[in-house]
């Protein structure tokens, strides 16, 4: 259990500090980053398992971009804003 929370604590902190640093444009830096982050768990993810790298970075960026879009659109969709 502590090593889930320490890595999802650790994933969120990257979007987390580009909000901070520029909350005027927390909109617009917070998904170039979590995609940099997408790509680059998708890199470690394939070199650890012995996988190709490049496939693994597309499904991972593919799937958390869609699920970024899903949840951007339900938050449009009930009237939440940044």
């Amino acid at each position: 259990g502590l090593a889930s929370a320490a890595s999802f604590a650790c994933g969120a902190a990257p979007p987390v500090v580009a909000a901070a640093i520029a909350p005027s444009l927390a909109g617009i830096s917070v998904v170039p980053v979590s995609l940099l982050c997408l790509l680059l768990l998708g890199y470690v993810g394939a070199r650890l398992g012995g996988a190709r790298p490049g496939r693994s970075m597309l499904r991972t960026i593919f799937w958390g971009a869609l699920a970024m879009a899903v949840t951007a659109a339900a938050g449009h969709l009930f009237g939440a804003a940044i």
